[in-house]
């Protein structure tokens, strides 16, 4: 079977504890264990691709920093927190890896926009940012965690399209200024603007609808916020924000092949490169905000994050300066005029 079938079981993780039901009553969590929460400096939250396998990632992500500690002195793993979340798809349940009786699950896509979870607790509106905010409010509990100074959110992928958008969406608190957002190799972006750089097809519509765009179409979790600051307020609040993409040089992967996807570019690559010019034109790339070329990295999460500059990010100081060299301008291939709208398409 496939994770297209549904996981059958969440997997044991040496130095991991399973939390089912934490801290939202149907939700899993992988979490580091063995750790002083007094001693905790930094804690990770990372979230799994489009196969919904947080666990790997976690494990990408305990690896490299077992790495980092053995090979830097100022890096001290028993400091560092790493949790990871799974957003369980219907499939999962059916499959047998959910084992509580009221098992929350998002759509397969669903979850990296925001949107609520389905079936029986779709009139709970339990968001999947919602659930993202339960795990910074336990974080930042002073009375749990008096030595905390970092929060990151990091990804790959699909799961860096969740961290990105994330980012725009979240509705701010007064810890705000201790979060970092880290989307490596994002799939597509949520574009702050209207304009794109590649020209939709007649027949591609809503190009600036949420989760591309800031026009209309937001998630419930949103819509309060969105309604009251607007399309300007989003966007101011985003560039205030630390963020951090990064993207592999190599990684010449489509990606997200939806037609609203393809406006921003025809590959992973080219959608950051445009990104970034986007941020460039428009005020400039905020203060705050940095971008990593990963040089000969392809679109694989452990080569992104086990580089020099996302590894310092992660374990030592999130606000170091842009790092790599973008890569020289080439000759693209254009984006196929697409003559139809596609019923279905792959995103990661």
């Amino acid at each position: 079977m496939t994770y297209e079938d549904g996981w059958q079981t969440l997997p044991t993780i040496p130095t991991a504890d399973l939390h089912r039901d934490w801290q939202i009553s149907g939700t899993n969590s992988t979490l580091s264990s063995g750790l002083d929460p007094t001693a905790v400096t930094r804690a990770i939250i990372v979230t799994g691709g489009k196969a919904r396998d947080t666990w790997s990632y976690w494990i990408d992500f305990r690896n490299i920093l077992s790495y980092a500690a053995s090979s830097d002195p100022s890096i001290d793993d028993s400091t560092i927190s790493i949790l990871g979340p799974v957003f369980f798809s219907d499939v999962d349940i059916t499959a047998g890896a959910a084992k509580s009786t009221n098992q929350l699950y998002w759509s397969k896509t669903g979850w990296f926009e925001g949107t609520y979870a389905e079936g029986d607790a779709e009139n709970d509106k339990i968001s999947s940012f919602q659930v993202i905010d339960e795990m910074v409010e336990h974080y930042t509990d002073r009375k749990v965690y008096p030595n905390l100074k970092t929060v990151i959110f990091a990804s790959h992928s699909a799961g860096a399209q969740f961290v990105q958008r994330y980012a725009a969406m979240r509705i701010p608190t007064k810890d705000d200024d201790m979060l970092h957002f880290i989307a490596a190799n994002s799939g597509s972006f949520l574009w702050l603007v209207e304009d794109r750089p590649v020209a939709a097809d007649v027949t591609c519509t809503d190009v600036d609808r949420y989760k591309y765009g800031l026009t209309t179409g937001f998630p419930g979790y949103s819509t309060g916020d969105t309604n009251k600051i607007g399309r300007e307020g989003i966007v101011e609040r985003f560039r205030g924000r630390n963020v951090h993409y990064a993207q592999g040089t190599a990684d010449e992967q489509a990606g997200d092949s939806s037609c609203q996807a393809n406006t921003q570019g025809p590959t992973h690559l080219a959608r950051g490169e445009n990104f970034i010019d986007m941020l460039n034109a428009n005020g400039g790339m905020p203060a705050n905000h940095t971008m990593d070329w990963i040089a000969g990295a392809a679109h694989d999460n452990p080569p992104m994050y086990n580089s020099t500059a996302l590894r310092t990010r992660l374990f030592k100081d999130a606000t170091i300066a842009s790092s790599g060299t973008r890569p020289a301008r080439r000759k693209r291939e254009p984006v196929p005029r697409l003559r139809y709208l596609r019923k279905t398409h792959e995103l990661d």
